[in-house]
């Protein structure tokens, strides 16, 4: 019933809300916050945290069966969620437990390991990542409309003009940014992408 919301969890399928940390305490290493439908704790982040930052970043996320979303923290932080609206169940929003689905540090998702982009210009490199299948998607594109991600740009280097990273379905890349950085920080952003036509 919060923010003209429905009273009951089954009228609701998923929430979308602006979650800002503020008065950040974290140790050098930094922290997270993870938004989720109460339970099991993913191990995914949504926002990234340094002492002392104003963090927000928008997120969608299923609710429990008791009407409940649950922010999980490393470090301490002030937490603000704002809501922007929500999906009915079964309207066209297909709700999936969350977890990485790909991850450059490491090979998440059968990727080459290491860093993605030319660190020169604007020209950028482009890394095309197949999503059917991973993470509870369909395996067929015709299947998907869009997908809802959280993307986060992490060991960052870039010159003295900050870098960025466009997501979008694989063609022709967009003049937009869905995340801007500059070297050393580590950025995150919800993003609602269509998909190619091979997914």
């Amino acid at each position: 019933g919060k923010g003209g919301l429905p009273t009951t969890a089954n009228s609701i399928g998923a929430v979308s809300l602006n979650v800002t940390a503020a008065n950040t305490s974290v140790g050098n290493e930094g922290g997270w916050v993870a938004v989720y439908p109460c339970g099991t704790t993913p191990k995914v982040s949504n926002l990234n945290l340094i002492s002392g930052q104003i963090t927000p970043n928008a997120v969608i996320t299923p609710i429990s069966n008791d009407g409940k979303v649950c922010f999980k923290v490393y470090g301490k932080t002030d937490l603000i969620a704002d809501i922007n609206g929500y999906f009915a169940p079964n309207s066209g929003f297909t709700t999936v437990t969350p977890s990485r689905i790909m991850d450059t540090r490491d090979g998440t998702g059968a990727i080459a390991v290491g860093k993605v982009g030319n660190g020169k210009d604007d020209t950028g490199t482009v890394l095309a990542f197949d999503v059917l299948g991973k993470g509870g998607l369909p395996t067929t594109a015709n299947s998907i409309g869009a997908v809802s991600l959280n993307v986060t740009a992490a060991n960052t280097s870039v010159g003295s003009e900050g870098g960025w990273v466009a997501v979008y379905p694989c063609g022709t890349t967009p003049k937009v940014s869905n995340l801007n950085f500059v070297s050393g920080q580590i950025t995150p952003n919800a993003v609602i992408t269509p998909i190619s036509n091979d997914g």
